[in-house]
């Protein structure tokens, strides 16, 4: 049976209150950002992350950086390792391209995300775009202007782990945690101009901020998107080195040249 989501189409959640966000924060990235290892807690850790949260109380109290995300759940048709992504009334609104792996890899062998969903019948996706980086280029400036470079780096530092931490949180929120959440340009989708599907499906610059540049980066940077995926299967994977004559199918699925597009799958 094909999972059921929440609802249909997209939601907007325009100022999220980060106190709900913070404790999801991802402490052993963040200390990784500054080269201390994450295996170890050591006093460089205890007092940076003593500094950390002293200004996430400033950041909170005085609305430093705001959180804004939109989620979108929509019927999709798989065709081989492509999704059609459907309106409400069954015509194609968009497509949606995945790799696959070409060797053994991680969870099952051969995998791409495309076999998250069923290559029979009706199914559904999740995308979302997130961020908690709107006005943070602001908060930095204003932090250099005040020759506190420390402050800056770990506003912007902070601000990627937020946006991470409220990805977590829409996929607790939303799907209780089932599932993954993958995202364009990491392994296991591995083409970042797959993000330029999510922009014209879930319109992020019009409904939270989020701009996509034209070298497909997100504008703020602490900011991300992905897909959300609920088959009792999926699993984190990396799809890793691809032949040829894969390259060459998927540019045609996606009406690429294929010297253009290699460039952009990681």
């Amino acid at each position: 049976m094909a999972f059921k989501p929440p609802f249909l189409g997209l939601k907007i959640l325009g100022d999220v209150d980060l106190n709900s966000v913070i404790p999801l924060i991802n402490w052993r990235m963040y200390f990784g950002a500054w080269d201390l290892r994450p295996a170890q807690y050591t006093e460089a850790h205890k007092n940076l992350e003593s500094d950390s949260r002293v200004l996430l109380k400033e950041i909170v109290d005085k609305k430093l950086l705001r959180a804004a995300a939109v989620v979108g759940f929509f019927e999709v048709q798989r065709i081989q390792d492509s999704l059609s992504v459907l309106d409400k009334e069954g015509s194609e609104l968009a497509k949606l391209h995945f790799l696959r792996q070409q060797k053994a890899g991680e969870c099952e062998n051969f995998l791409s995300m495309a076999d998250f969903f069923n290559p029979k019948g009706k199914d559904f996706i999740g995308l979302f775009a997130a961020t908690a980086g709107l006005d943070a280029h602001k908060a930095e400036k204003n932090f250099k202007d005040q020759n506190d470079d420390y402050s800056a780096i770990i506003l912007g530092l902070l601000a990627d782990r937020l946006a991470e931490a409220l990805a977590e949180k829409l996929h607790r929120d939303i799907l209780g945690g089932i599932g993954i959440r993958a995202a364009p340009g990491y392994p296991a989708s591995p083409d970042h101009t797959e993000k330029a599907t999510i922009w014209k499906l879930l319109s992020p610059e019009k409904n939270i901020g989020i701009s996509l540049t034209e070298n497909y980066a997100m504008n703020p940077v602490a900011s991300e998107c992905g897909y959300f995926t609920t088959h009792p299967k999926s699993c984190y994977f990396k799809v890793g080195k691809i032949g040829e004559d894969q390259l060459a199918d998927y540019a045609r699925r996606k009406g690429m040249a294929v010297e253009e597009l290699r460039k952009w799958i990681s």
